[in-house]
């Protein structure tokens, strides 16, 4: 009976020492398993230099933000950065307005392809001190040269989506499609491409938020935004026309007076008018 006793002491240490090796291998293997991913993740935020540069650099920009927000979080390649992003949003930018002008003609197309870049990046200028300053009170230790990369890149983003959808409004207009249909289908492209750049920005502020200690940039980013569009849909209006109505002549710029969204308003009245006539 002691034997029997000893002997199921035995198989209970054996059982309990087996489990608890198994529960150590499993605990390394875990262990293991963490630094492994925590060593991928810092080799995808950490690209080579080449996988910055001209001929690469937008489709890295695209595949790799987090690789982009880390740089600008440790503020490396800054200055390598706004140059490129100015440059592509330029011209991306650029030929969309070309094709957006293209209803109206050629000189027109050519005049807003000069006119479009110049809407989003003097809308960039005139924002850009507020959003330093709202970055200041607000206890954010985000730097000058990080939130412009930051604004920069929102800019690119919604330049990408814009002329990515250019073939779609091209086709609208070899369709044969009238002035106030293009007006709003443009405004809406701009639209989703402005949220779309925008919601990257916030993206990439809640990154260097998380990456730096920066505090209050999700409040600076809310309290900016409603200021950016703001001011973004009223240059649109100031810079006008972009497209070229059918019925006047070529202008570089129209005068001055009212504003945007009842410019918008009217334009979508008009449309629903047509409609209901034909």
């Amino acid at each position: 009976m002691a034997c029997f006793r000893l002997h199921r002491k035995l198989q209970f240490f054996i059982a309990e020492g087996v489990k608890a090796m198994s529960e150590q291998k499993s605990v390394e293997e875990a262990q293991k398993l963490e630094v492994k991913v925590v060593a991928e993740e810092e080799a995808a935020l950490s690209l080579p230099e080449e996988a910055w540069s001209t001929p690469q650099f937008m489709e890295t920009l695209l595949r790799h933000p987090k690789a982009f927000f880390n740089d600008v979080a440790e503020a490396k390649r800054l200055n390598n950065f706004a140059k490129r992003l100015f440059g592509f949003s330029t011209v991306l930018l650029g030929f969309y307005g070309l094709l957006m002008g293209l209803f109206g003609g050629w000189v027109q197309g050519l005049a807003s392809m000069i006119k479009l870049p110049l809407l989003f990046l003097a809308t960039l200028g005139i924002c850009l001190p507020s959003f330093y300053i709202f970055n200041l009170v607000l206890g954010s230790k985000l730097k000058f040269g990080q939130l412009v990369v930051l604004l920069l890149y929102a800019v690119c983003l919604t330049a990408v989506i814009c002329a990515s959808l250019a073939p779609v409004a091209f086709f609208f207009m070899i369709c044969g499609s009238g002035y106030h249909f293009m007006v709003l289908l443009h405004v809406a492209i701009m639209a989703v491409a402005g949220l779309i750049g925008l919601n990257g920005m916030s993206t990439g502020l809640r990154f260097l938020s998380e990456k730096t200690g920066a505090r209050g940039t999700g409040d600076i980013f809310r309290v900016w935004l409603f200021l950016y569009a703001i001011v973004g849909a009223q240059m649109s209006w100031i810079l006008r026309p972009f497209i070229g109505a059918p019925d006047l002549p070529f202008q570089i710029f129209r005068p001055i007076g009212g504003n945007f969204f009842t410019a918008v308003l009217k334009t979508l009245l008009e449309l629903l008018r047509q409609l209901l006539v034909s």
